[in-house]
Protein backbone atom coordinates (compact mmCIF):
# COMPACT_ATOMS: atom_id res chain seq x y z
CA UNK A 1 0.00 0.00 0.00
CA UNK A 2 1.55 3.35 -1.01
CA UNK A 3 2.11 5.92 1.68
CA UNK A 4 3.06 9.58 1.22
CA UNK A 5 4.10 12.24 3.71
CA UNK A 6 3.74 16.01 3.33
CA UNK A 7 5.77 18.42 5.47
CA UNK A 8 4.79 22.08 5.70
CA UNK A 9 6.72 24.64 7.73
CA UNK A 10 4.47 26.19 10.34
CA UNK A 11 4.06 29.95 9.82
CA UNK A 12 5.25 30.57 13.39
CA UNK A 13 8.45 28.57 12.86
CA UNK A 14 11.66 30.40 11.83
CA UNK A 15 12.81 29.99 8.26
CA UNK A 16 15.58 27.43 7.69
CA UNK A 17 16.49 27.06 3.99
CA UNK A 18 17.13 23.46 3.03
CA UNK A 19 15.94 22.02 6.37
CA UNK A 20 12.74 20.45 5.01
CA UNK A 21 14.65 18.83 2.16
CA UNK A 22 17.24 17.47 4.59
CA UNK A 23 14.47 15.92 6.74
CA UNK A 24 12.83 14.36 3.69
CA UNK A 25 16.14 13.05 2.32
CA UNK A 26 16.79 11.36 5.67
CA UNK A 27 13.53 9.43 5.29
CA UNK A 28 13.18 8.68 1.57
CA UNK A 29 15.09 8.95 -1.72
CA UNK A 30 11.91 10.02 -3.57
CA UNK A 31 11.41 13.65 -2.60
CA UNK A 32 9.38 16.30 -4.43
CA UNK A 33 10.23 19.88 -3.53
CA UNK A 34 7.72 22.73 -3.42
CA UNK A 35 9.83 25.73 -2.53
CA UNK A 36 11.25 26.31 0.94
CA UNK A 37 7.93 25.87 2.80
CA UNK A 38 6.65 22.42 1.74
CA UNK A 39 7.92 19.02 0.64
CA UNK A 40 6.26 15.70 -0.29
CA UNK A 41 8.05 12.36 -0.14
CA UNK A 42 7.30 8.64 -0.41
CA UNK A 43 7.52 6.79 2.94
CA UNK A 44 6.16 3.44 1.79
CA UNK A 45 9.42 1.66 2.59
CA UNK A 46 9.50 2.97 6.16
CA UNK A 47 6.55 0.81 7.18
CA UNK A 48 8.84 -2.23 7.07
CA UNK A 49 11.49 -0.44 9.15
CA UNK A 50 9.61 1.80 11.56
CA UNK A 51 6.22 0.10 11.66
CA UNK A 52 2.89 1.88 11.90
CA UNK A 53 2.29 5.33 10.37
CA UNK A 54 2.01 6.85 13.86
CA UNK A 55 5.61 5.81 14.59
CA UNK A 56 6.75 7.21 11.25
CA UNK A 57 5.07 10.52 12.01
CA UNK A 58 6.72 10.67 15.43
CA UNK A 59 10.14 10.01 13.92
CA UNK A 60 9.69 12.71 11.27
CA UNK A 61 8.62 15.23 13.92
CA UNK A 62 11.72 14.33 15.96
CA UNK A 63 13.93 15.06 12.94
CA UNK A 64 12.16 18.39 12.45
CA UNK A 65 12.73 19.27 16.10
CA UNK A 66 16.44 18.53 15.70
CA UNK A 67 16.50 21.14 12.92
CA UNK A 68 14.67 23.63 15.13
CA UNK A 69 11.50 23.56 13.01
CA UNK A 70 7.82 23.39 13.85
CA UNK A 71 6.05 21.58 11.02
CA UNK A 72 2.65 20.42 9.91
CA UNK A 73 2.73 16.76 8.97
CA UNK A 74 0.25 14.50 7.21
CA UNK A 75 0.39 10.86 6.07
CA UNK A 76 -2.00 9.47 3.45
CA UNK A 77 -2.21 6.95 0.63
CA UNK A 78 -2.03 9.70 -2.00
CA UNK A 79 0.22 12.73 -2.21
CA UNK A 80 -2.81 14.97 -2.83
CA UNK A 81 -4.59 13.87 0.34
CA UNK A 82 -1.39 14.34 2.38
CA UNK A 83 -0.93 17.82 0.88
CA UNK A 84 -4.48 18.95 1.70
CA UNK A 85 -4.36 17.61 5.25
CA UNK A 86 -0.97 19.18 5.99
CA UNK A 87 -2.07 22.60 4.72
CA UNK A 88 -5.46 22.55 6.42
CA UNK A 89 -4.69 21.20 9.89
CA UNK A 90 -1.81 21.96 12.31
CA UNK A 91 0.13 19.20 14.04
CA UNK A 92 0.18 15.61 12.78
CA UNK A 93 -2.65 14.07 10.77
CA UNK A 94 -2.86 10.46 9.64
CA UNK A 95 -5.50 9.55 7.07
CA UNK A 96 -7.53 6.37 7.32
CA UNK A 97 -5.36 3.46 6.28
CA UNK A 98 -8.19 1.20 5.19
CA UNK A 99 -8.13 -0.84 2.02
CA UNK A 100 -11.16 0.96 0.56
CA UNK A 101 -10.23 3.05 -2.50
CA UNK A 102 -12.09 6.07 -1.11
CA UNK A 103 -10.44 5.98 2.33
CA UNK A 104 -8.52 9.21 1.72
CA UNK A 105 -11.59 10.91 0.29
CA UNK A 106 -13.49 10.15 3.48
CA UNK A 107 -10.69 11.67 5.58
CA UNK A 108 -10.35 14.90 3.62
CA UNK A 109 -14.08 15.23 2.99
CA UNK A 110 -14.59 17.45 6.03
CA UNK A 111 -11.99 20.01 4.94
CA UNK A 112 -13.29 23.41 3.78
CA UNK A 113 -13.42 24.11 0.08
CA UNK A 114 -10.97 27.02 0.22
CA UNK A 115 -8.12 24.60 1.02
CA UNK A 116 -8.04 23.87 -2.73
CA UNK A 117 -6.27 27.22 -3.17
CA UNK A 118 -3.08 25.59 -1.83
CA UNK A 119 -2.98 22.76 -4.39
CA UNK A 120 0.19 23.22 -6.50
CA UNK A 121 -0.34 23.67 -10.23
CA UNK A 122 -4.12 23.75 -9.93
CA UNK A 123 -4.46 27.37 -11.05
CA UNK A 124 -2.51 26.62 -14.26
CA UNK A 125 -4.69 23.62 -15.13
CA UNK A 126 -7.00 25.74 -17.25
CA UNK A 127 -8.64 29.11 -17.46
CA UNK A 128 -12.28 29.90 -17.76
CA UNK A 129 -13.03 32.35 -20.54
CA UNK A 130 -16.25 34.23 -21.10
CA UNK A 131 -19.13 32.29 -22.61
CA UNK A 132 -19.29 32.64 -26.37
CA UNK A 133 -22.72 33.10 -27.89
CA UNK A 134 -23.41 33.05 -31.59
CA UNK A 135 -24.47 36.60 -32.51
CA UNK A 136 -27.86 37.04 -34.07
CA UNK A 137 -27.97 38.29 -37.61
CA UNK A 138 -28.32 42.02 -37.81
CA UNK A 139 -27.27 42.69 -34.20
CA UNK A 140 -23.96 43.98 -32.91
CA UNK A 141 -22.10 42.07 -30.17
CA UNK A 142 -19.30 43.08 -27.83
CA UNK A 143 -15.88 41.55 -28.35
CA UNK A 144 -14.77 39.17 -25.61
CA UNK A 145 -12.25 40.54 -23.15
CA UNK A 146 -8.81 39.10 -22.39
CA UNK A 147 -8.75 35.69 -20.70
CA UNK A 148 -8.69 35.68 -16.92
CA UNK A 149 -5.39 35.01 -15.13
CA UNK A 150 -4.98 31.49 -13.66
CA UNK A 151 -5.27 32.70 -10.06
CA UNK A 152 -8.40 34.74 -10.81
CA UNK A 153 -9.91 31.84 -12.75
CA UNK A 154 -9.43 29.47 -9.79
CA UNK A 155 -10.83 32.03 -7.36
CA UNK A 156 -13.85 32.52 -9.63
CA UNK A 157 -14.56 28.79 -9.82
CA UNK A 158 -14.33 28.37 -6.03
CA UNK A 159 -16.62 31.38 -5.54
CA UNK A 160 -19.11 29.81 -7.94
CA UNK A 161 -19.04 26.52 -6.05
CA UNK A 162 -19.65 28.34 -2.77
CA UNK A 163 -22.63 30.15 -4.32
CA UNK A 164 -23.98 26.73 -5.21
CA UNK A 165 -23.98 25.94 -1.51
CA UNK A 166 -20.86 23.70 -1.48
CA UNK A 167 -18.83 24.09 1.72
CA UNK A 168 -16.60 20.99 2.04
CA UNK A 169 -14.54 18.80 -0.24
CA UNK A 170 -17.06 15.97 0.12
CA UNK A 171 -19.69 18.27 -1.40
CA UNK A 172 -17.45 18.83 -4.41
CA UNK A 173 -16.60 15.11 -4.67
CA UNK A 174 -20.31 14.22 -4.97
CA UNK A 175 -20.67 16.31 -8.13
CA UNK A 176 -20.43 14.80 -11.59
CA UNK A 177 -16.96 15.10 -13.03
CA UNK A 178 -18.33 15.21 -16.58
CA UNK A 179 -20.63 18.10 -15.73
CA UNK A 180 -17.79 20.02 -14.05
CA UNK A 181 -15.74 19.55 -17.21
CA UNK A 182 -18.60 20.90 -19.30
CA UNK A 183 -18.94 23.96 -17.08
CA UNK A 184 -15.33 24.72 -16.08
CA UNK A 185 -13.15 22.76 -18.49
CA UNK A 186 -9.92 21.10 -17.37
CA UNK A 187 -9.86 23.20 -14.21
CA UNK A 188 -13.14 21.63 -13.09
CA UNK A 189 -11.72 18.13 -13.61
CA UNK A 190 -8.61 18.93 -11.58
CA UNK A 191 -10.74 20.41 -8.80
CA UNK A 192 -12.84 17.26 -8.63
CA UNK A 193 -9.75 15.03 -8.59
CA UNK A 194 -8.21 17.07 -5.77
CA UNK A 195 -11.47 16.97 -3.78
CA UNK A 196 -11.49 13.16 -4.13
CA UNK A 197 -7.84 12.94 -3.02
CA UNK A 198 -6.62 11.58 -6.36
CA UNK A 199 -3.13 12.20 -7.74
CA UNK A 200 -3.60 13.69 -11.20
CA UNK A 201 0.19 13.99 -11.57
CA UNK A 202 2.59 11.36 -10.22
CA UNK A 203 5.26 12.27 -7.71
CA UNK A 204 8.22 13.85 -9.49
CA UNK A 205 11.35 13.26 -7.36
CA UNK A 206 13.94 16.02 -7.34
CA UNK A 207 17.47 15.03 -8.26
CA UNK A 208 20.13 15.29 -5.59
CA UNK A 209 22.82 17.81 -6.46
CA UNK A 210 25.96 15.80 -7.24
CA UNK A 211 28.96 16.27 -5.01
CA UNK A 212 32.39 16.51 -6.55
CA UNK A 213 34.54 15.03 -3.82
CA UNK A 214 37.46 12.58 -3.82
CA UNK A 215 38.74 10.87 -0.68
CA UNK A 216 41.67 8.55 -0.06
CA UNK A 217 42.42 6.72 3.17
CA UNK A 218 46.13 6.00 3.44
CA UNK A 219 47.53 2.70 4.69
CA UNK A 220 50.40 4.49 6.42
CA UNK A 221 50.55 8.11 7.60
CA UNK A 222 52.60 10.41 5.40
CA UNK A 223 54.62 13.41 6.49
CA UNK A 224 55.94 16.10 4.22
CA UNK A 225 54.55 17.67 1.09
CA UNK A 226 56.56 15.66 -1.42
CA UNK A 227 54.74 12.33 -0.83
CA UNK A 228 51.50 14.26 -0.41
CA UNK A 229 51.88 15.72 -3.91
CA UNK A 230 51.49 12.23 -5.45
CA UNK A 231 48.26 11.69 -3.53
CA UNK A 232 46.96 15.11 -4.59
CA UNK A 233 47.81 14.34 -8.23
CA UNK A 234 45.76 11.14 -8.11
CA UNK A 235 42.74 12.85 -6.52
CA UNK A 236 43.00 15.86 -8.86
CA UNK A 237 42.97 13.62 -11.93
CA UNK A 238 39.76 11.95 -10.73
CA UNK A 239 38.14 15.29 -9.93
CA UNK A 240 39.15 16.74 -13.29
CA UNK A 241 37.57 13.81 -15.13
CA UNK A 242 34.34 14.12 -13.13
CA UNK A 243 34.16 17.86 -13.77
CA UNK A 244 34.75 17.35 -17.48
CA UNK A 245 31.95 14.76 -17.73
CA UNK A 246 29.53 17.16 -16.02
CA UNK A 247 30.79 20.23 -17.94
CA UNK A 248 31.54 22.00 -14.69
CA UNK A 249 34.47 23.94 -13.30
CA UNK A 250 35.67 24.28 -9.72
CA UNK A 251 35.28 27.71 -8.15
CA UNK A 252 36.04 26.71 -4.54
CA UNK A 253 38.39 23.89 -3.56
CA UNK A 254 38.28 22.59 0.01
CA UNK A 255 41.10 20.33 1.19
CA UNK A 256 40.59 18.30 4.37
CA UNK A 257 43.45 16.38 5.94
CA UNK A 258 42.71 13.97 8.80
CA UNK A 259 45.82 13.95 10.98
CA UNK A 260 47.18 11.21 13.23
CA UNK A 261 46.32 13.43 16.20
CA UNK A 262 42.58 13.08 15.31
CA UNK A 263 42.57 16.74 14.27
CA UNK A 264 41.35 17.98 10.90
CA UNK A 265 43.46 20.40 8.88
CA UNK A 266 41.13 22.18 6.43
CA UNK A 267 42.03 24.73 3.77
CA UNK A 268 39.67 26.58 1.41
CA UNK A 269 40.75 28.08 -1.91
CA UNK A 270 38.51 30.47 -3.86
CA UNK A 271 39.40 30.43 -7.54
CA UNK A 272 38.96 33.49 -9.79
CA UNK A 273 37.19 31.50 -12.53
CA UNK A 274 35.80 27.97 -13.01
CA UNK A 275 38.64 25.61 -13.84
CA UNK A 276 39.15 21.86 -14.00
CA UNK A 277 42.73 21.31 -15.12
CA UNK A 278 44.20 18.58 -12.90
CA UNK A 279 47.73 19.99 -12.83
CA UNK A 280 46.51 23.47 -11.92
CA UNK A 281 44.31 22.14 -9.11
CA UNK A 282 47.15 20.06 -7.69
CA UNK A 283 49.60 22.95 -7.89
CA UNK A 284 47.25 25.41 -6.19
CA UNK A 285 46.45 23.00 -3.36
CA UNK A 286 50.11 22.12 -2.87
CA UNK A 287 51.25 25.76 -2.80
CA UNK A 288 48.55 26.60 -0.26
CA UNK A 289 49.65 23.71 1.95
CA UNK A 290 53.26 24.87 1.69
CA UNK A 291 52.19 28.20 3.19
CA UNK A 292 49.95 26.49 5.79
CA UNK A 293 51.46 23.04 6.46
CA UNK A 294 49.66 20.45 8.63
CA UNK A 295 50.91 20.01 12.19
CA UNK A 296 51.22 16.20 12.11
CA UNK A 297 51.17 13.14 9.87
CA UNK A 298 48.25 12.64 7.48
CA UNK A 299 45.92 9.64 7.52
CA UNK A 300 43.12 10.72 5.14
CA UNK A 301 43.11 13.18 2.24
CA UNK A 302 39.83 14.59 0.92
CA UNK A 303 39.24 17.21 -1.78
CA UNK A 304 35.82 18.72 -2.46
CA UNK A 305 34.91 21.24 -5.16
CA UNK A 306 32.07 23.74 -5.34
CA UNK A 307 31.30 24.01 -9.03
CA UNK A 308 29.86 26.37 -11.62
CA UNK A 309 29.08 25.88 -15.34
CA UNK A 310 32.15 25.50 -17.47
CA UNK A 311 33.64 28.54 -19.20
CA UNK A 312 33.13 29.08 -22.93
CA UNK A 313 35.92 31.29 -24.22
CA UNK A 314 35.94 32.79 -27.70
CA UNK A 315 39.24 34.26 -28.76
CA UNK A 316 39.54 37.55 -30.65
CA UNK A 317 41.90 38.64 -33.39
CA UNK A 318 41.62 42.32 -32.37
CA UNK A 319 41.63 42.37 -28.57
CA UNK A 320 44.74 41.87 -26.46
CA UNK A 321 45.28 38.28 -25.37
CA UNK A 322 45.02 37.96 -21.58
CA UNK A 323 46.60 35.09 -19.63
CA UNK A 324 44.22 32.26 -18.82
CA UNK A 325 42.77 32.08 -15.28
CA UNK A 326 44.67 28.83 -14.71
CA UNK A 327 48.02 30.43 -15.58
CA UNK A 328 47.25 33.55 -13.57
CA UNK A 329 46.11 31.62 -10.49
CA UNK A 330 49.24 29.46 -10.55
CA UNK A 331 51.49 32.52 -10.87
CA UNK A 332 49.78 34.36 -8.00
CA UNK A 333 49.94 31.24 -5.82
CA UNK A 334 53.67 30.81 -6.47
CA UNK A 335 54.35 34.48 -5.72
CA UNK A 336 52.29 34.25 -2.53
CA UNK A 337 54.28 31.23 -1.39
CA UNK A 338 57.53 33.05 -2.17
CA UNK A 339 56.75 36.56 -0.88
CA UNK A 340 53.90 36.00 1.57
CA UNK A 341 50.16 36.35 1.18
CA UNK A 342 50.11 39.93 2.51
CA UNK A 343 52.54 41.12 -0.19
CA UNK A 344 50.66 39.93 -3.29
CA UNK A 345 47.45 41.47 -4.59
CA UNK A 346 45.83 44.38 -6.37
CA UNK A 347 45.42 47.88 -4.88
CA UNK A 348 42.01 48.80 -3.54
CA UNK A 349 40.40 52.16 -2.94
CA UNK A 350 40.14 52.92 0.78
CA UNK A 351 37.29 55.05 2.10
CA UNK A 352 39.43 57.67 3.84
CA UNK A 353 40.90 61.12 3.30
CA UNK A 354 44.26 59.94 4.59
CA UNK A 355 46.30 59.52 1.41
CA UNK A 356 48.77 57.25 3.19
CA UNK A 357 46.23 54.47 3.70
CA UNK A 358 46.41 51.54 1.30
CA UNK A 359 44.82 48.12 0.96
CA UNK A 360 45.18 45.11 -1.29
CA UNK A 361 42.68 42.60 -2.61
CA UNK A 362 42.79 39.48 -4.75
CA UNK A 363 44.45 40.09 -8.09
CA UNK A 364 42.41 39.02 -11.09
CA UNK A 365 41.75 40.11 -14.64
CA UNK A 366 38.22 41.47 -15.00
CA UNK A 367 35.96 40.23 -17.74
CA UNK A 368 34.93 42.63 -20.45
CA UNK A 369 32.29 44.87 -18.91
CA UNK A 370 31.54 48.18 -17.29
CA UNK A 371 34.01 47.67 -14.47
CA UNK A 372 36.95 47.13 -16.77
CA UNK A 373 36.00 50.02 -19.05
CA UNK A 374 35.63 52.34 -16.06
CA UNK A 375 38.97 51.21 -14.69
CA UNK A 376 40.68 51.79 -18.03
CA UNK A 377 39.10 55.24 -18.44
CA UNK A 378 40.29 56.30 -14.99
CA UNK A 379 43.79 55.10 -15.82
CA UNK A 380 43.84 57.11 -19.04
CA UNK A 381 42.61 60.24 -17.31
CA UNK A 382 45.26 59.96 -14.60
CA UNK A 383 47.89 59.41 -17.28
CA UNK A 384 46.80 62.59 -19.04
CA UNK A 385 46.94 64.52 -15.76
CA UNK A 386 50.43 63.23 -15.09
CA UNK A 387 51.40 64.14 -18.63
CA UNK A 388 50.33 67.73 -18.10
CA UNK A 389 52.26 68.09 -14.85
CA UNK A 390 55.22 66.08 -16.07
CA UNK A 391 55.68 64.44 -12.64
CA UNK A 392 54.30 61.45 -10.82
CA UNK A 393 54.96 60.58 -7.21
CA UNK A 394 56.39 57.23 -6.20
CA UNK A 395 55.53 56.67 -2.55
CA UNK A 396 57.81 54.75 -0.25
CA UNK A 397 56.24 51.73 1.39
CA UNK A 398 57.83 52.86 4.66
CA UNK A 399 58.42 56.64 4.91
CA UNK A 400 61.98 57.73 5.67
CA UNK A 401 62.49 59.65 8.91
CA UNK A 402 64.77 62.70 8.35
CA UNK A 403 65.88 65.88 10.10
CA UNK A 404 64.67 69.13 8.56
CA UNK A 405 65.81 72.68 9.32
CA UNK A 406 62.88 75.10 9.08
CA UNK A 407 62.68 78.88 9.16
CA UNK A 408 59.29 80.32 10.15
CA UNK A 409 57.82 76.88 9.64
CA UNK A 410 59.14 76.51 6.06
CA UNK A 411 61.74 73.76 5.40
CA UNK A 412 65.05 75.18 4.16
CA UNK A 413 67.41 72.21 4.53
CA UNK A 414 67.12 68.42 4.72
CA UNK A 415 69.88 66.52 6.54
CA UNK A 416 71.71 63.65 4.86
CA UNK A 417 71.00 60.08 5.92
CA UNK A 418 71.73 56.55 4.68
CA UNK A 419 70.06 56.02 1.31
CA UNK A 420 69.22 59.72 0.89
CA UNK A 421 71.50 62.58 -0.14
CA UNK A 422 69.78 65.57 1.45
CA UNK A 423 70.89 69.18 1.00
CA UNK A 424 69.59 72.71 0.70
CA UNK A 425 65.99 73.30 -0.37
CA UNK A 426 65.97 75.22 -3.66
CA UNK A 427 62.19 75.38 -4.23
CA UNK A 428 59.27 74.67 -1.93
CA UNK A 429 55.48 74.46 -2.29
CA UNK A 430 53.00 74.02 0.53
CA UNK A 431 51.92 73.36 3.11
CA UNK A 432 48.83 71.18 2.58
CA UNK A 433 47.29 70.40 5.95
CA UNK A 434 45.07 67.37 6.56
CA UNK A 435 43.66 65.83 9.71
CA UNK A 436 41.14 63.20 10.65
CA UNK A 437 39.98 60.55 13.09
CA UNK A 438 40.68 62.98 15.92
CA UNK A 439 37.47 61.77 17.55
CA UNK A 440 38.76 58.19 17.78
CA UNK A 441 41.45 58.93 20.36
CA UNK A 442 43.78 56.17 19.09
CA UNK A 443 46.71 55.77 16.70
CA UNK A 444 44.48 56.07 13.64
CA UNK A 445 44.17 59.87 14.17
CA UNK A 446 46.39 62.13 12.10
CA UNK A 447 47.20 65.84 11.92
CA UNK A 448 49.90 66.62 9.40
CA UNK A 449 51.15 69.05 6.79
CA UNK A 450 52.84 68.13 3.52
CA UNK A 451 55.43 70.04 1.43
CA UNK A 452 56.80 69.44 -2.05
CA UNK A 453 60.49 70.41 -2.10
CA UNK A 454 63.19 70.48 -4.76
CA UNK A 455 66.72 70.15 -3.36
CA UNK A 456 69.88 71.70 -4.73
CA UNK A 457 70.84 68.41 -6.42
CA UNK A 458 67.64 68.56 -8.52
CA UNK A 459 65.62 65.85 -6.74
CA UNK A 460 61.97 66.59 -5.87
CA UNK A 461 60.45 64.96 -2.82
CA UNK A 462 57.30 64.93 -0.72
CA UNK A 463 58.00 66.03 2.88
CA UNK A 464 55.46 65.60 5.66
CA UNK A 465 55.46 66.73 9.30
CA UNK A 466 53.34 65.25 12.05
CA UNK A 467 52.04 68.29 13.91
CA UNK A 468 51.54 66.32 17.11
CA UNK A 469 55.00 64.72 17.33
CA UNK A 470 56.80 67.33 15.10
CA UNK A 471 58.53 64.42 13.32
CA UNK A 472 59.49 64.89 9.62
CA UNK A 473 59.30 62.14 6.98
CA UNK A 474 60.05 61.76 3.30
CA UNK A 475 56.99 59.99 1.88
CA UNK A 476 57.95 59.73 -1.75
CA UNK A 477 59.95 60.99 -4.69
CA UNK A 478 58.71 62.65 -7.88
CA UNK A 479 59.89 60.99 -11.07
Amino acid sequence: MPLFCCLVRDPASPSAPGALEAIARACSPRVELHGAAAVVFDVDGLTRVRGEPAKIAAEVRRLAANHGLTVRLALAKTAMAAWLLAHAQPGSTIAAMGMAPDADAATIGTLPIHVLDAVPGLAEAGTVGPSRRRPRRGHFHMASGPPASPARALAGVLATLERWGLRTLSDVARLSRAELHTRFGDLGVRLHQAACGEDAIPLVPADVAPRFVERLELEWPIEGLEPLSFVLARLSDALSAALARADRGAIVVTTRLALVTRACHERRLELPAPMRDARVLRTLILLDLEAHPPAAGIDVVEIECDVAPGRIVQGSLLARAWPSPETLSTLVARLSALMGETRIGAPLCVDTHDERRCAMGTFKILEKGEGQRAEGRGHRESSKAEGRSGLSIRRFRHPLAVRVTAERGVPVRVERRAGFGGGRVARVAGPWRTSGHWWMGDESAWDREAWDVTLADGGTYRLARDRRSTQWHIEGVFD
